[in-house]
């Protein structure tokens, strides 16, 4: 049996307009290099998922949450060849403010603003479309 490594990270599906931020990430694993997500990333330690979400989504994008409300704690797992990577997903829905998306060169190919439905036509993780698809039901019966 595969070790397990868990992580707990903070994403934000990033609205303005109408539409939401993927990011199109940049990795040394083919798995997952090339894939649409959205932006977010790693607690730190003693970090809180609402202040980490703001720290990553400042730092991936350089974009500015004007409100974030948490609406899901999922869980995925990665099945990688050395182990098993069970990842807690903090998602929040963020609006944010107006201003050109800045990337990180070294963790992202670009990026685009499709609507939330138009964003189930991008090769994403498949967390990130697990993610979508309950953000699309939470905002049909009016929660998000």
């Amino acid at each position: 049996m595969k070790p397990v490594k868990e992580i707990e990270i903070a994403v934000g599906i990033c609205e303005r307009d109408g539409k939401i931020l993927l990011i199109q990430r940049r990795d040394t694993n083919p798995m997952w290099d090339k894939q649409w997500e959205f932006p977010g990333g790693k607690l730190e330690v003693g970090e809180s998922p609402e202040l980490a979400v703001r720290r990553e989504i400042s730092e991936e994008t350089g974009l500015t949450i004007l409100e974030s409300n948490f609406f899901l704690l999922h869980h995925h797992d990665w099945e990688l060849p050395e182990k098993i990577l069970r990842v807690r997903v903090h998602c929040f829905h963020c609006l944010v403010g107006k201003g050109d998306v800045r990337l990180e060169e070294e963790k992202a190919y670009t990026h685009a603003w499709p609507t939330p439905t138009g964003a189930l036509d991008y090769d994403s993780l498949s967390a990130n479309n697990d993610i979508l698809q309950r953000f699309l039901r939470a905002r049909t019966h009016k929660e998000v």
